[in-house]
This record gives C-alpha cells, structure tokens and sequence, in this order.
C-alpha cells in the first residue's frame, strides 16, 4: 500500500530541549510576583511540585493532558489565591516558563523535511502541554511551514499513546491507517500508540543515545532507523 501520509513525533525526534526546571519556575515567580501576587519562592515551587505530581498522575494513568496553565492556577489555590486558568496574568505566566528553554532542531531534519514536502501529507503529532508554545517553536526553528498539519496533546486533549491522537492525525491527513507512518523514539507513546491504530511505526534510535522504555518492552516497531535521513530514504523509495 502506498504511503500517503507522514506522521513525526517532536521533541527527541526532530528536536531537542534542553531547561532547568527551577529556572522556568522561578522565572514564573517574578512574573507572577509583578502581577501583585506576593509568595515566597520555596512556597510557590513546593505548591508547584505537588500539583505536578497530581497532574502527571491524571496524563500516565488516564491519558488526560492537562495544560500548564492548569497546573499554575492550581498552584496559586493551593496557597488561597484566587486563580483561573484563563486568567492573562497565568497565560503570561506560562510563557515565561518557556522562555529558557534552548531548542535545536536535529541536523538532518530540514533537509528530510524539505525532500518530504508536497510529495506525502506530513503531520506533526506530539505530547505538549502547551499549544501555543508548540506553534512558537515551530515558527521560531523555521519548520512551521513543512506541516499541513499539527496536532498536539494541548488541542486534542488526549496524549500519545491514547487512539484519538492518530485518529485525529489520519482525519487531518485524509488517509487511512494503511496509508501512513509514524515516527518517533518512544516505544510506549510513539510505536505503541501507533501500531495499535493500525498505523505503520518506525522508531528512531540515534547512536549513543538512551531511549526512553526500551529495554524489556514488548511493542516491536515495524522499521527502526538511525537518523531521519534514513526514514527519509526509505520513504522515497517507498521501502517502509
């Protein structure tokens, strides 16, 4: 069956992130601190953690994603603050917990992309918190415009590897599970997700690096690559 649909998973497949966590949160604190809110930082990141832990309980068992600006206001309740989630000072606040992260797109990933384009349906599917982050991130690494479309955990509701995510990534791209493939480097959210749409998964396994729940797990990609030079070679040779 031809392939007429592209899926790429994002951070870890073509790019990379790297932020120190308590940088993100403090820059939130001041944020939040100039918006007339008045809390210690211990306070703030102690109450950050907590609902952290409750937030990513909810995304592992149930699949659930629950959007940063959830987790602040939940934060701010929790040291009885009066707080929504809709609230501009904690959408703003968000947006400076993004601000120190450095992002770098893989060295092969533009030009994969560019030989891809206009020849497949090419999808963005990823596990993101944060919507309007993602398209920023796009906009700002110049990939943006490879995608026709994006779809993102943020907007769907759903995280990977839960169906609805590639159910939403085949309607977009007007294929059938038959007509694409998925890449990505996580086993359990990527190849899992994928497969068990029906979907033909690769798994992405750069030289010399860790990939997360791989060992011992049961899911068997269809293909595994090295590099996105590889994928990109295999599908223009129509070889997946």
């Amino acid at each position: 069956m031809t392939i007429k649909a592209v899926g790429f998973d994002f951070f870890g497949t073509l790019v990379e992130a790297e932020a120190d966590w308590e940088d993100c949160v403090l820059s939130m604190c001041r944020h939040l601190r100039g918006c007339g809110y008045e809390f210690a930082d211990s306070a703030f990141i102690s109450n950050y953690r907590a609902a952290a832990v409750e937030h990513r309980k909810t995304r592992r068992e149930d699949l659930r994603e629950v959007n940063n600006c959830v987790w602040v206001a939940d934060t701010l309740r929790r040291m009885s603050f009066e707080a929504e989630p809709s609230s501009p000072h904690i959408i703003s606040a968000v947006e400076r917990y993004f601000s120190p992260w450095q992002l770098s797109v893989a060295p092969d990933a533009h030009g994969v992309l560019r030989r891809l384009h206009g020849k497949f349906k090419i999808a963005l599917v990823s596990n993101f918190t944060d919507s309007a982050f993602l398209h920023r991130c796009l906009d700002k690494l110049g990939i943006e415009g490879f995608f026709d479309s994006v779809i993102d955990s943020d907007s769907v509701g759903w995280r990977k590897p839960h169906p609805e995510i590639f159910k939403r990534f085949l309607e977009l791209s007007g294929a059938r599970a038959e007509e694409a493939v998925f890449i990505g480097d996580d086993l359990e959210s990527d190849i899992r997700g994928a497969k068990n749409a029906g979907i033909r998964a690769v798994l992405l396994t750069r030289p010399g690096r860790a990939h997360s729940r791989q060992e011992g797990s049961e899911v068997r990609p269809d293909r595994v690559v090295s590099s996105l030079s590889e994928f990109g070679e295999m599908l223009l040779a129509d070889d997946i």
